[in-house]
């Protein structure tokens, strides 16, 4: 038994290892068809590059010179803080338009508004109404009737906000030392729109800057 037991196994065993080396090299040479299988992926088109415009640059900051005539105003002082500084103006706006109706003069162009002082806490004004025609009549204290300001000026513009003429200032500012301008803090506003019925967030302001 043992003889017979022992030939069928070394043929069993010789048989199995002629499969084993025949299948062996296609085990090994599996993976390289598999690769070789592979196909390259398609070449995709590039899409349209999309552009989006560029805005351009705002114009450079510049001031025209002008020469400014008296006209007859009437004038109207005060102080006030920077933050309540729309609301004293319009104020002082609306008393100035009563009081040119109370004396029986018409309004007659663009309201003035001088800065005389300044500093971190607030300001000094005066709102200068234009009018036409006479009265013999005195205006109410502490207003008065007399002649806006003379002389030549540099001119700048603000549109927008009354909020964002800290910003125009400061281009104002830098512009004065660029060109050696000197300048003795006096500022006036000529309101090209009107400031009892305008929105305070679109305004037209001519900054005039006497020179010396």
């Amino acid at each position: 038994m043992t003889g017979v037991w022992g030939t069928r196994l070394g043929r069993a065993a010789a048989v199995f290892g002629l499969m084993m080396a025949l299948v062996a090299p296609a085990a090994a040479q599996a993976p390289q068809k598999s690769q070789d299988s592979l196909t390259p992926p398609p070449v995709v088109d590039p899409k349209t590059v999309e552009t989006t415009p560029v805005t351009p640059a705002p114009a450079t900051f510049s001031a025209d010179e002008v020469t400014l005539t008296p006209v007859p105003v009437l004038t109207i002082s005060g102080s006030s803080s920077w933050e309540d500084a729309y609301d004293k103006l319009v104020e002082a706006v609306r008393k100035a338009d009563g009081e040119v109706k109370r004396l029986g003069l018409v309004r007659a162009g663009d309201v003035f508004v001088m800065y005389n002082t300044s500093d971190d806490r607030g300001f000094d004004y005066e709102v200068q109404m234009p009018f036409s025609g006479t009265t013999t009549q005195k205006p109410a204290e502490p207003m008065k009737l007399g002649g806006s300001f003379a002389g030549k000026v540099l001119r700048f513009v603000h549109t927008g906000s009354f909020g964002d003429m800290d910003n125009t200032y400061e281009q104002i500012a830098n512009y004065l030392d660029e060109k050696n301008v000197e300048q003795n803090d006096l500022y006036i506003e000529r309101y090209r729109t009107d400031l009892l019925s305008a929105s305070p967030e679109a305004l037209e302001i001519e900054i005039l800057v006497p020179l010396p």
